[in-house]
C-alpha cells in the first residue's frame, strides 16, 4: 500500500519483584494471593508503520506475529500486552481507525496458530476467528484436593479460569458456543470447536480425553451458519476427511467390536470396518489406513496391508494422500508408506530389500528432521570451522545402562567438564578404547563441536522411546543415572578433574535436564538450556516419541511441567538460549521465556538470549558462533566455584582451574 513498515525490539531491564504465592499459567503471571499481574521482562518487539508523508502512526505498543491480510481490503493484527494478553486489532484501509476487537489467546492446552505465525487467528474463509479470553473469578482459592481422583477440585478450577474463552468471529461472538476451556479447534470449510464448558467438564476431558463437539459451516452465501451441537465425544473422533475429491466434516465413531464413520452433516453412514482400531487416517475401510487392535503391528488400508514385525506406535498423514508415516517399536524414525494396492502381500523386512528394486524399502526418516523442508547447510566452506584442524580423544564406555561419549582436547582436560544429555541414537556405538578425531568433522553447532577444544564433553545416550513407556519415578530414576553414569566416567577418563561439571541439553535433552536440576535430582556447576520444553501442558497430546496424553498420564504432565518449580533452582546458574522463530510447538520462544521470568522472580541467576530469525536448530553461521561464545564465556565465569565429593555431592572450593579460553 505505499507504506513502508518498522521493527524495533526495545531491552527491558528484569527487576525482581517479591511474591508470596507466584504462579504462571499459559503465557499469563501472577500472583495468587494479591491478584496483580506480573509484567514480563521480555518484550517481543514493537510494530509501527510510517506513512509515505513521513508521520509515524504507532499501530501496537508490543507486536506478536505480522499483519495478516482479512476481507477484499482489510487486514489484522495481534498484539501482547505486557501482563500476557493479546490484543486483536482490524483496519480496513490505510486512512482508517485502527478498530479494537479484543483479547486473544491461544487457549489454556495448547492450540497451534494457524500458518499465519504466532498471531493466533484462525481464518475461515472471509473471516477471522480468535479466542477471546474471559478471565473468569476464580472460586475455588485453596490449593489442595476436594474431592478424591487424579486432578483435585483446586487445581481443574484453576485451570478452567485460565483457560475459559470465548469463540470470536471478526468482531463478535459465534452464536451457539458457550464460553469455556476450547480443546479442539480446527478450522477449514467449516469449524470443529471442542469446548468444555465448565471445570467440571473440563475435569471430564482431564480424565477421559472426551468433550463436547461442535461444528460451524459457511452457507451458500458465505456466511457462517449458527454452531451445532454434535456430541459428548473423544477428542480424536471428530475431524475433516477428504470423500469424493471434497473434504467434509466426519465422526468415527470406535467401538469394541467394529468402527463406523457417518458424515456428521446427515448422519448418512460413510464406512463400517467389523474391526476395533487404535490409529487411523482419513476414513477406516473407505480410504486413508488404519491400525485394528487385533493386529497392532500391521499397517491397513483398502487393497492392501505393511509390517515390519513390531507395533504400531504412531500413523499420521504423509507428504500426499498416498502416503502415511508410520512410527513402530522397531524403527528410530518414521517410515514413510506408499498405500496403494501393490503393496498387499505377505509380511516383509523392507530392510533387506535392495534399494532401487520395485519394492524397495520406504524412506525412513529421523524424528527430527522434516520432510516437506530439505535439510539445511549451516556453512560452508570448512575453512571458516573455528576448530577445524583441532585434535581430539574419544572413549565411549557402558556404564549404568548408558552409552556415555567422552570427547576432550589434550590442552582441556583440567578444565570443568561439559556433561550434555542426548538421545541414544545420536551416541556412536565405538569399540571401548581411545580414537582420534577432528573436531571440526563433527556436527557444526553440537555441544562436542562447540566445547571440546576447551573442556572435556561427556554425552549421556539416553534412550527417548523408552522414556515414553516409562513413569514418573522410572524418568526420574534414569535421570539420576544418567548423571551418575557421566559422573563415573569423568572418574575414569578424567582423574584428575574435580571440578564439577556443568550439565546441558538441546530440545527434548532440555527439558530432561530443566526435570533433573528443578526436580533436585542433579546439583551441576551450571545449566546450559538450548530450545527445550518447560510446559508440558503446552502439548496435551505429547511430544517427542511419547504419545500420551494430559488426560491419560497427569503425573507425567505435573513432572515435566518445571515452571512451577523454579523456586528449586538450589543457586544453580542457568543459561537458557532459542530461536525467535522455532515453531516447534513443544520449545516455542515463550516456553524459554516463560522459564527465564520464572528463574528471576524466584531469585535464581538466569540468563536468556533469543536469537532473532533462528528456528529449532540454528542455521546461520553467526548465530552458530556468537552461541559457541556465549556459552563458553558463560561457563568460564561460573567455573570453579564447585566440586563434587564421590556421591556427587556439591561443595564450595576456590578456583584454581585455567581458563583454557
Amino acid at each position: 500500500m505505499g507504506a513502508q513498515v518498522r521493527l524495533e525490539q526495545p531491552t527491558y531491564t528484569a527487576a525482581a519483584r517479591p511474591r508470596t504465592d507466584l504462579l504462571r499459567h499459559r503465557g499469563i503471571a501472577y500472583d495468587r494471593v494479591s491478584g496483580d499481574f506480573i509484567p514480563t521482562p521480555v518484550p517481543e518487539g514493537y510494530l509501527g508503520i510510517v506513512e509515505p508523508g513521513g508521520k509515524s502512526t504507532l499501530l501496537a505498543e508490543i507486536a506478536q506475529g505480522l499483519p495478516r491480510r482479512h476481507g477484499e481490503h482489510g487486514w489484522v493484527y495481534c498484539h501482547r500486552w505486557e501482563e500476557g494478553r493479546v490484543q486483536v486489532n482490524m483496519r480496513e484501509h490505510m486512512e482508517a481507525d485502527p478498530v479494537d476487537w479484543g483479547a486473544s489467546t491461544r487457549s489454556l492446552l495448547g492450540l497451534r496458530p494457524n500458518n499465519a505465525g504466532r498471531t493466533r487467528l484462525w481464518q475461515l474463509g472471509r473471516h477471522v476467528i480468535w479466542l477471546r479470553q474471559e478471565y473468569p473469578a476464580c472460586r475455588t482459592t485453596p490449593r489442595h484436593s476436594t474431592g478424591e481422583g487424579t486432578w483435585p477440585d483446586a487445581i481443574v478450577e484453576d485451570l478452567f479460569c485460565a483457560g475459559a474463552c470465548t469463540v470470536m468471529m471478526d468482531d463478535t461472538a459465534l452464536p451457539g458456543l458457550p464460553t469455556g476451556a476450547v480443546v479442539l479447534l480446527e478450522a477449514e470449510d467449516s469449524l470443529i470447536l471442542g469446548i468444555a464448558a465448565t471445570a467440571t467438564e473440563l475435569a471430564i476431558f482431564l480424565a477421559e480425553d472426551h468433550v463436547n463437539h461442535y461444528v460451524v459451516s459457511a452457507t451458500s452465501q458465505g456466511d457462517m451458519s449458527e454452531s451445532s451441537l454434535i456430541g459428548d465425544l473423544s477428542r480424536t473422533s471428530v475431524a475433516h476427511r477428504e470423500i469424493e475429491g471434497r473434504r467434509v466434516v466426519v465422526f468415527t465413531e470406535r467401538l469394541p467390536d467394529r468402527t463406523t464413520s457417518y458424515m456428521v452433516e446427515d448422519g448418512t453412514v460413510i464406512a463400517t470396518l467389523g474391526e476395533a482400531v487404535d490409529h487411523y487416517t482419513g476414513v477406516p475401510g473407505l480410504n486413508g489406513a488404519w491400525v485394528e487392535r487385533r493386529r497392532p503391528d500391521t499397517v491397513r488400508w483398502p487393497g492392501g496391508w505393511w509390517s515390519d514385525g513390531s507395533e504400531v506406535e504412531r500413523l499420521l498423514p504423509g507428504d500426499d494422500r498416498r502416503r502415511v508415516r508410520v512410527t513402530t517399536g522397531r524403527s528410530h524414525g518414521y517410515r514413510q508408506i506408499a498405500i496403494t494396492a501393490d503393496q498387499a502381500g505377505g509380511l516383509v523386512d523392507r530392510d533387506a530389500i535392495p534399494p532401487g528394486s520395485a519394492d524397495a524399502a520406504p524412506t525412513v526418516y529421523r524424528r527430527h528432521e522434516s520432510v516437506s523442508q530439505p535439510s539445511r547447510t549451516l556453512w560452508a566452506p570448512p575453512v571458516d570451522d573455528p576448530v577445524a584442524g583441532t585434535s581430539a580423544s574419544v572413549v565411549v564406555r557402558s556404564a549404568l545402562g548408558h552409552e556415555v561419549e567422552s570427547i576432550t582436547s589434550e590442552s582441556a582436560q583440567g578444565a570443568a567438564p561439559l556433561v550434555w544429555f542426548d538421545s541414544s541414537w545420536t551416541v556412536p556405538g565405538l569399540a571401548p578404547h581411545l580414537t582420534h578425531i577432528d573436531i571440526g568433522s563433527l556436527p557444526v553447532g553440537s555441544a562436542q563441536w562447540c566445547h571440546a577444544d576447551s573442556r572435556p564433553v561427556i554425552r549421556v545416550g539416553i534412550d527417548y522411546e523408552a522414556l515414553a513407556r516409562t513413569d514418573t519415578d522410572g524418568i526420574m530414576n534414569l535421570l539420576t543415572q544418567a548423571w551418575q553414569a557421566a559422573l563415573s566416567v569423568i572418574a575414569e577418563t578424567l582423574p584428575g578433574n574435580t571440578g564439577t561439571p556443568f550439565l546441558g541439553g538441546h530440545s527434548f535433552g532440555a527439558a530432561l535436564v530443566a526435570v533433573a536440576v528443578l526436580r533436585e535430582l542433579v546439583s551441576p556447576a551450571g545449566v546450559i538450556l538450548r530450545s527445550g520444553a518447560y510446559d508440558r501442558y503446552a502439548t496435551p497430546g505429547g511430544f517427542e516419541h511419547d504419545r500420551r496424553t494430559v488426560a491419560s498420564a497427569p503425573d507425567l504432565y505435573r513432572l515435566m511441567t518445571v515452571v512451577p518449580r523454579a523456586h528449586a533452582h538450589q543457586g544453580i546458574p542457568f543459561l537458557i538460549t532459542c530461536g525467535g522463530d522455532d515453531e516447534n510447538s513443544a520449545t516455542t520462544p515463550r516456553q524459554s521465556q516463560t522459564l527465564y521470568e520464572n528463574l528471576t522472580l524466584c531469585g535464581a541467576d538466569a540468563t536468556l538470549a533469543v536469537f532473532a530469525g533462528e528456528g529449532h536448530v540454528f542455521a546461520a553461521r553467526k548465530s552458530i558462533l556468537e552461541q559457541r561464545r556465549l556459552e563458553a564465556e558463560w561457563m568460564s565465569e561460573h567455573v570453579g566455584k564447585t566440586s563434587l565429593d564421590s556421591q556427587g555431592i556439591r561443595s564450595q572450593t576456590t578456583d584454581s582451574t585455567p581458563n583454557n579460553l
